[in-house]
């Protein structure tokens, strides 16, 4: 078995073991389940632009409620 093969296999096992367990969410359950059926380029090109897009408004609500709660906080990008 090469390299590439095993690392699929584990990586088949991970997504599996995510998509059964009750604990995880419905929305990470049903991105994986539409990101099996689609080319691997198209899907690493969207997860660079979710990534980029939901961690900066992430982290935007999150300075948000600390600085609503904590007084104005410095922010260092």
């Amino acid at each position: 078995m090469s390299w590439y093969d095993a690392s699929l296999k584990e990586t088949d096992a991970r997504i599996a073991w995510i998509l059964a367990h009750p604990g995880m969410s419905v929305w990470l359950k049903e991105a994986l389940r539409a990101a099996l059926e689609r080319d691997p380029v198209d899907i690493l090109n969207d997860l660079e632009i979710l990534i980029y897009l939901l961690r900066a408004r992430s982290d935007a609500l999150i300075h948000a409620a600390l600085g609503a709660e904590g007084g104005d906080l410095a922010r260092e990008d």
